[in-house]
């Protein structure tokens, strides 16, 4: 069971008792008002005021809480260099300790080996860490081959909330090309056009070598004049 599932059903079983004893105070308190027993109901109210706050106290602990717990993401970092980078952050409020990802689905570099950030120690609040995946024109090139249904990389990040314990936590990832499509088909688009523009100047150029050797009828009247 997961430490984000024990916090679910420990927080959830807290408000369950809170609103049952809600529920039986407003019994008491119905009751006492048939009865004509008005320190009974006085009672009843104080207690129910009493539920209120402690509602109030446990939301404001819940949300210290959520605060204080580390949060990482996975995500595509496109703008700081020509070549893509996969970033790995903490957007949380806390540190987190031996990180590793594994891969369902991998993404894989230049060389075509998995993507991988090795064991982290330590990532503190708002602190990431990058890894080189591709040139930009390489990663749109085999993105448009990934098809529409297939260019989604998906796997886990492990990692401990403490450096005491031994306790690892997991949680899923998931990053997509798919938002970048229009980009993707632009970029391809653009590299073939430099590519297809190169193969034409070389191609001139040779068709210029081989016309100023050939030996014509009027490069040699040229000649016979300049002499």
């Amino acid at each position: 069971m997961t430490y984000e599932t024990i916090k679910k059903i420990r927080r959830s079983l807290s408000m369950f008792f809170l609103l049952l004893s809600g529920f039986i105070v407003l019994f008491v308190a119905k009751q006492a008002y048939d009865l004509k027993e008005w320190n009974t109901i006085a009672a009843s109210l104080a207690v129910y005021t009493a539920l209120i706050t402690i509602y109030i106290s446990f939301k404001i602990t819940w949300k210290s809480e959520d605060d204080a717990e580390p949060e990482l993401i996975v995500k595509w970092d496109f703008e700081s260099s020509p070549i893509v980078n996969l970033v790995l952050e903490n957007i949380g409020g806390g540190s987190a300790y031996e990180i590793s990802i594994e891969w369902e689905k991998e993404l894989k570099n230049a060389i075509d080996k998995p993507i991988t950030f090795g064991k982290i120690p330590c990532l503190s609040k708002n602190q990431k860490i990058k890894t080189v995946v591709n040139s930009q024109p390489n990663l749109w090139k085999n993105a448009k081959e990934f098809g529409e249904n297939n260019d989604e990389f998906c796997g886990v990040i492990k990692f401990k909330r403490s450096r005491k314990t031994k306790k690892i936590d997991s949680c899923d990832f998931c990053i997509s090309l798919g938002h970048k499509k229009l980009r993707i088909d632009f970029e391809t688009s653009k590299q073939e056009f430099y590519s297809q523009g190169k193969k034409i100047v070389s191609q001139l150029e040779k068709i210029n070598e081989n016309l100023s050797k050939q030996d014509n009828p009027l490069t040699k009247k040229i000649k016979n004049r300049e002499t």
